[in-house]
């Protein structure tokens, strides 16, 4: 404990207080807690970008309760537009690594594809791309964009479609009939994209003029939606319209076969 003592000056007593050498310990040990919390290490743009590609952490924002709205807002910044020659389709960026975005449609939509061909995004920004490759079995191909020609800003607002989980080992639960779901339409004005919604009919059926099982489903599908992405009410990509017809039924190529082409390309 600190000593009071009394000395004093002139007419005036002044008490003065002495820190014992405990007391000394603690205030030193006090101002050594007092010191100012180490700041948190500045990044730039390309910085953040390449770690959340190399993380594999670009996926779109998936919502806790299922709220269509909401889960078209959060997809919107995975959804394109394809222009080829004199034609144009959908798409969406299904991978974003450090270097390039892949960009996921069908087969039919490339079959005009070259170098004049261009890949329109949600904002605006337009870009040349290359074709990384078709898939022989299924109505999927697919499309390399540089990120070269982006700002960072730009890349950090991107993102690539969100795989439900199990897709990948096959154990991810299928749709029951009437569950709903939504469709992106870019086609029929690119500066503002509408909501299409639809209704399960089958999660898998063999339809006639597909060669493969496909998501069979009561929607509107317009010209130029082809390779349009269909979405749960969370966000979770279920797979890419690849027709449709005039009593307003659409047919998709399941996220499963689109993933098994993707790994083909690998």
């Amino acid at each position: 404990m600190g000593k009071i003592k009394f000395c004093q000056k002139g007419a005036v007593w002044i008490c003065m207080t002495v820190l014992a050498a405990g007391s000394q310990t603690f205030e030193a040990g006090a101002k050594e807690n007092t010191k100012m919390p180490r700041l948190i290490q500045a990044t730039t743009l390309e910085e953040d970008y390449r770690a959340v590609a190399s993380l594999g952490l670009t996926g779109t924002h998936l919502l806790e309760k299922g709220d269509v709205r909401q889960a078209f807002d959060s997809i919107l910044c995975s959804c394109v537009r394809i222009q080829t020659r004199g034609h144009f389709g959908s798409g969406s960026i299904f991978k974003m690594n450090e270097n390039e975005m892949i960009v996921v449609t069908n087969r039919h939509v490339l079959t005009y594809w070259d170098e004049d061909s261009y890949v329109t995004f949600f904002n605006g920004a337009a870009a040349s791309a290359s074709l990384a490759g078709v898939c022989g079995e299924t109505d999927v191909g697919f499309l390399r964009v540089p990120v070269d020609g982006f700002s960072y800003e730009e890349l950090l607002s991107f993102h690539s479609v969100r795989i439900p989980e199990g897709t990948l080992d096959g154990t991810s639960g299928e749709l029951p009939e009437g569950s709903g779901f939504f469709m992106a339409d870019m086609a029929s004005d690119l500066y503002h994209p509408r909501m299409e919604e639809g209704e399960v009919i089958a999660s898998s059926a063999l339809l006639e003029g597909f060669q493969k099982e496909m998501l069979y489903g009561k929607g509107n599908a317009v010209p130029g939606m082809s390779g349009s992405g269909v979405f749960d009410h969370y966000g979770n990509y279920l797979g890419m319209v690849t027709g449709g017809n005039l009593l307003g039924e659409i047919a998709a190529v399941p996220v499963r076969d689109i993933v098994a082409a993707y790994r083909g390309l690998e």
